[in-house]
This record gives C-alpha cells, structure tokens and sequence, in this order.
C-alpha cells in the first residue's frame, strides 16, 4: 500500500479547519452570503468572516492535537461535522441541545427510517473522506517542546489573523452576527461543540430527582347514583401542522371524518416547543412554556399524576418514541414494537393500533378512566410509511426519506395522507366511544409541534423556538364530548365553540384535562381552563 504524505502536525490541523470551513458550511454560508453587513462591503465582510469562523474550528481541533489523540480525534471531529452537514443542507436543520437529545433518545426503527444512500453519500464525502485521509497521513512527530512550541505559534497565528479580520470587519460582523442567532446554531461543527456541551451540562449528574408533590389534595365532583362511568380519550399528536388541517381552513379538507362528527376545532393553538422531548412532556406539566426545563418537569408531578390522586384511573399507550417520562408513574403499553400483522409490517405500525387497544381496554372499564394514546401521526420524513393504502388519496406522494429528491407536490401530497389518517383514527376513537352505551366519552386531540415542508429551505421540525416558523408551532387541537360527559358539569356546547375561536397553547392543556374531569384541587387553575367559563358547576 501506498504510503501517506509527511506533514507536520500543524498543516493537518489547518487543512482539517480549511476543509470544515469550505464543504462542512453550506448551510452557514448560504446565510452568511445573504447578511447585510452594512458599511462594510461584501468583498470585505465575507472573507473577515470567514478568517474569523476557520480560527474559531482551528481552537476547537487544537486541545486533543497532540501524539495519540490528534487523529482519532480528527476522525471523530470529521464524521460528526459531515452527519450535521447532511442534515443541515438537505433538511435545513440545525444543531443545538435539544437536537442532540433527540438523537440520542431515538431508538433503532426511528433511525433507521433515516438511511439511505444520499446520506451515506454525503456523510462519505464530507465526513468520511477526509478522516480517511487523516487517518493515511503520516505526521512528523518533534519533541514534544518543540511540538508544544509549534502549537503556541498557531494560537499566535490565530488570535493576529483574528485580530485583523475584527480591526477591518467587527462592526459588520458582530452586527450580522447578533441580528441572526440561528448562525450559531449552523456554524460546523462549532453548533455540534456548544450543543454537546450544553447537552452534557443539563444531562450531567446532580442531585438525585426527587419528585414533588402536586395536587395532593385532588378530589372530584360528586356524581349521581347509577351515573355511567366517564372517559377521557387524550390523543397526543405527532408533526401536524395546523397549515395541513382541514378543519383550521386548509384548502384541501384532511380532516372529512372530523368535520362529518361536528368536532370542536380549536384554530388557533401554539406548542410550548418544537420537537417531542420538549413538547410531549411540557403538555401534561403545570409549569408552562416560559418556565419548563426538562429537569424540572422530571421532578414534578404531572397532570396524570393529579388525575391519579383524585381517584381517576389512567393509562397510556405508545405507538411513538415513548412517554419522555410523564407516565412513570401509570400504567404505559408500547405498542411501537408490535408484531400484530392486521396493523404492522416490517419496522412500522400504523396507528389503528392505538385503537384496537383502546376498545380492548373499554371492554374492561368500570369506573372513571382517562386514557392516553401517543400517536405516530406525521412523523417524517417518510410520511408515506404513516397510512395504509388505502389512504393515498393525493398523488402522486414522495416515497423518500430524502425529501430533497421529491418535488414540494410529492412532499405535501405524502404529508396530506398522513394528515388523512391522522383525522380517521380520531375519528375511530369518537365512533369508540360514541358506540359504547356503557359510557360517558370524550376525545382531546393535540399535536406536540408542527412540521416544515421546504418553506424557506426547512423540513421536518426542531428549529430554536426564538425564530421557528409559524407552520412548526401552529398546531391543531380538536374536542369532542359526548352529550351525557357533557351534562355530568353542565357543559355548554355553544360555548365550547366561542372558547375555541380564541388563541390557546400547550399551557392550557394541564388544566384542560383537570377540568374536563372536574378534578378539584390546589393544583388546578380555572383561569387557565379553556371549558372553565362554560361548566355551570364554575365558580362565579
């Protein structure tokens, strides 16, 4: 075999750095390219910048540079950078902690629906291919004060070079940087750096959680004898987007069967994130939008957990990535790894399951129960994998995970069917309980976030809150009550129908579920109840 060039130490770490900087960066210089950079003109502020960007990824290669470590060091560096630069250029992601933790919570069959040969295409030649070349080069290893020494001349270099690009640019540059955050969550592989730190620092050991008390003291309203149990249906959501909802004004109508059973739309809702282990969890928290962390919510009771206190019998089931720790203290079926063939094939389930384990559990229902079922929904990208046949309805579909190889037509026709069966399998849960005698039902249906379809170059979900679109946290949220769970508290339909048109959040879902079981308690908060002012049982 061919032997590899000799390099100093040094020109590797510097060719690595130019390399991150060129084919590492689409996404970063395609927002760079469009930065106004005021005063300064382009010919000037892009080259500062970029002065300033290939110093910061050299600091960052530079601790682990010397004998032993500098080349799996570099490998590692090269393969993370050229995992990020596939999904930022190809689904306009970015990479920030709660990317990263949704990363390393995904299991086997969510990975696997990412695989295919474009990616291993394009991580081979960013990443791949030059950590092999890396790995073939020979280093010309000194003394190690003179190796040490060699090191200090480039951090000199480092912070002159630095210091010319800010006396020339550092009005431009820190101006264009500060008016678009999302750079630094796009800038490769310094967003992997400062995500994983920020990931290992909220993940890193601690005190022990020790779970809170909440609503102890939950009671509920007294029922009349003989009343017929009550049953609350929440349905958890995945990736849809009110934009795709018939029911919020689509053009097209994705939710027939919904509309057919005079559902309650609520149009205007927003999510407390924009992916699942923020959002799922922070729907049953008391806490809020503003004051939710992921610690905090682990340590505090939830609404399950009050609903539980007050005597009411709750269990949840999973055709999704898990319960991110809200029903640890429930009883929880994963249904996600069945092998029941009348709903899975292969590593997918559809989520007609959730519906079968539904009317098996009504079967043996005798008292007051709330029931969650955490749906699969529109998880992408392979959004045709998330119907059956039989719901392709709009064609011609994308049958990608790629979805940059499909046309915006194939991507939003996939994305309408998933919606399609979306709306069937709320609507088979209504029919559920609307045909049982035995019972008093109702059904709460909210998404955890919405989804991005290439507007403005993005797919998928997950974008930084601060600045992600609308279609990501615009999500749809539907109620429907059966007469006799309406009259138990005096519910007023017409009513329920104003409260919808108002704008709601995740926020009010705590207190929503709470209410609509008239669980009474210290925890509970009437304000913040969308149905509270409709219950003739409210307080005045």
């Amino acid at each position: 075999m061919m032997r590899g060039p000799l390099m100093r130490a040094n020109t590797v770490l510097l060719l690595c750095a130019a390399w991150l900087l060129a084919f590492a960066n689409f996404s970063a210089w395609k927002l760079l390219v469009a930065l106004d950079p005021g005063r300064l003109p382009h010919w000037l502020f892009l080259p500062c910048l970029g002065v300033l960007l290939a110093m910061t990824i050299l600091v960052l290669l530079l601790p682990l540079s010397f004998k032993w470590a500098i080349k799996p060091w570099l490998v590692i560096v090269l393969l993370c950078a050229g995992a990020a630069a596939f999904f930022m250029d190809d689904f306009g992601a970015v990479v920030d902690r709660h990317t990263l933790r949704s990363v390393f919570e995904t299991n086997s069959r969510e990975a696997g629906e990412w695989l295919s040969w474009r990616m291993a295409w394009k991580i081979g030649a960013t990443g791949a291919l030059p950590a092999l070349l890396v790995l073939w080069t020979r280093i010309e290893w000194r003394p190690f004060p003179r190796e040490l020494w060699s090191r200090v001349k480039l951090i000199l270099m480092v912070i002159a070079l630095s210091a010319v690009a800010i006396g020339i640019g550092g009005r431009g540059v820190a101006s264009s940087l500060r008016n678009q955050r999302e750079l630094g969550h796009v800038i490769n592989p310094i967003a992997i750096a400062s995500g994983l730190v920020a990931y290992v620092d909220n993940a890193r050991p601690q005190a022990p959680i020790v779970v809170q008390p909440l609503g102890r003291d939950a009671t509920r309203l007294p029922t009349t004898a003989g009343a017929k149990p009550q049953v609350l249906v929440f349905i958890a959501g995945e990736s849809a987007r009110a934009a795709s909802w018939g029911l919020s004004g689509y053009a097209r109508q994705t939710t027939p069967r919904l509309a057919a059973l005079a559902a309650v739309n609520f149009a205007d809702v927003r999510s407390c994130g924009t992916d699942t282990a923020v959002s799922l969890p922070c729907m049953f928290s008391d806490l809020g939008r503003k004051d939710f962390s992921e610690r905090g919510a682990l340590a505090r009771e939830n609404a399950l957990d009050v609903l539980t206190h007050a005597g009411v019998d709750v269990a949840w089931f999973d055709n999704n990535t898990g319960d991110k720790g809200v029903a640890k203290r429930v009883h929880e079926t994963d249904l996600q790894n069945s092998s029941d063939p009348a709903w899975c094939s292969g590593r997918n389930c559809f989520d007609g399951i959730l519906v079968d384990a539904l009317k098996k559990t009504l079967a043996d229902t005798h008292g007051d129960r709330v029931i969650v079922l955490h749906v699969k929904g529109s998880h992408g990208p392979a959004y045709y994998q998330r119907y059956p046949a039989e719901f392709e309805r709009f064609t011609p579909v994308c049958r990608s995970n790629q979805l940059q190889t499909c046309t915006p037509e194939q991507i939003r026709n996939a994305y309408d069917n998933s919606i399609l069966y979306t709306d069937a399998v709320i609507a088979s849960v209504i029919d559920t309980l609307q045909g049982d005698p035995a019972i008093d039902g109702a059904v709460l249906y909210a998404s955890d976030h919405g989804e991005s379809l290439g507007e403005s170059g993005l797919y998928l979900h997950g974008a930084p809150y601060a600045f992600a679109p609308d279609v990501q946290t615009h999500i749809p949220m539907v109620m429907w009550m059966s007469a006799g769970f309406r009259q138990r508290d005096g519910t007023d339909a017409a009513c329920v129908t104003h409260q919808a048109a108002l704008p709601w959040s995740h926020d009010n879902i705590f207190d929503a579920l709470l209410g609509m079981m008239q669980v009474r308690s210290s925890a509970y908060r009437p304000q913040l109840d969308p149905l509270h002012a409709c219950r003739a049982t409210s307080a005045p």
